[in-house]
């Protein structure tokens, strides 16, 4: 039986955990204390990404077959636009529909480790070096030294060059490569903020705000069905050693003495999470970057999947799980 390490806990490591552990021996390695990678809920609200869209059929699938539900994100009603100047009231262009998991997408991490059965969970155990020595894999972790057949890398490929090291070393190509692809989320910070209502429904409004001043530049609804919250995207140029009191402003700026009061906050910033992005992926990105890459080193014993990998829907969840495909040959 082959001995596969997975290096990331996130949605494509757990994935591909589930589809090798029937034929081969898997640890999965995670340097956090938890599972999910960008995938990070609380309190049932998605402080990484949380939309699925209908022509993703692999997500979707997926959470079916974990007995979880989707339900559509709420749109009705006017959006709002800020500039420093007014807020205006606008009509959106309809989009295609997106939908969130009830549960939050924690859930679907949640599901996906409960179906591993023989694989073996390593929370809190950074990789650091890979040697390829007699035709295997020497992986040297801070806790300890071990061998295995085959290595799957699930990290942001900017990542991988930060804090793993090869002997030999990669291809200064590949290396240059992996320099250039961002990192999905790799710029952004995330914010939720609980109401005991939603006002913003009662005044006609779908949530959704554009806004110039910020210091949330995106806004959008992020009800569950028995909670009440706004999400916004942190603008790049915010200050967040007081990014709660800025963001209280704001909404009192959008909706005066209508809003409720909060009663909870949730913040991440990604680009501070040493365990997801590097520090050129700080900077915003002016359109969705053309991810993709097919690359297996070290005589095809070391594998990088992850949603930057996939040319299918690269940088969104479809694309964590396409990635997956790379794999598929290591089943036998």
């Amino acid at each position: 039986m082959k001995k596969i390490a997975i290096i990331g806990g996130g949605l494509s490591g757990l994935y591909a955990a589930t589809l090798l552990e029937n034929n081969c021996s898997v640890t999965l390695f995670e340097a956090r204390d938890r599972l999910g990678g960008r995938v990070y809920s609380v309190e049932g609200f998605d402080l990484g990404p949380s939309w699925i869209w209908p022509h993703q059929n692999r997500i979707i699938e997926l959470i079916r077959s974990l007995g979880l539900n989707i339900f559509r994100q709420y749109r009705s009603g006017e959006a709002l636009y800020e500039t420093p100047q007014e807020i205006q009231r606008f009509n959106p262009a309809p989009n295609a529909p997106s939908g969130r998991i009830i549960e939050g997408l924690g859930a679907l991490i949640d599901q996906l480790a409960c179906r591993l059965v023989t694989t073996q969970i390593n929370l809190g155990e950074t990789v650091q070096m890979l040697v390829y020595n007699n035709d295997q894999i020497l992986l040297t972790t801070n806790k300890d030294e071990y061998r295995f057949d085959h290595v799957i890398i699930t990290l942001p490929p900017r990542l991988t060059l930060q804090s793993l090291r090869f002997d030999p070393p990669l291809p200064t190509k590949l290396q240059n490569h992996f320099a250039s692809i961002p990192t999905w989320m790799g710029h952004s910070a995330k914010c939720v903020i609980e109401f005991e209502t939603p006002f913003w429904r009662e005044m006609g409004l779908s949530g959704f705000c554009f806004s110039h001043s910020g210091p949330m530049g995106e806004i959008h609804d992020a009800c569950t069905y028995d909670r009440y919250a706004l999400f916004g995207f942190i603008r790049s140029d915010t200050d967040m050693r007081t990014i709660e009191l800025q963001v209280r402003q704001q909404l009192q700026r959008l909706f005066g003495e209508t809003a409720s009061p909060i009663i909870g906050f949730h913040c991440v910033d990604w680009r501070q999470e040493q365990f997801t992005s590097v520090k050129t992926d700080a900077l915003p990105l002016s359109i969705h970057p053309n991810y993709g890459l097919e690359c297996d080193y070290l005589n095809d014993k070391l594998t990088f999947i992850g949603t930057e990998t996939s040319y299918h829907e690269g940088g969104y969840l479809e694309g964590a799980l396409a990635s997956t495909d790379k794999i598929r040959h290591l089943i036998t």
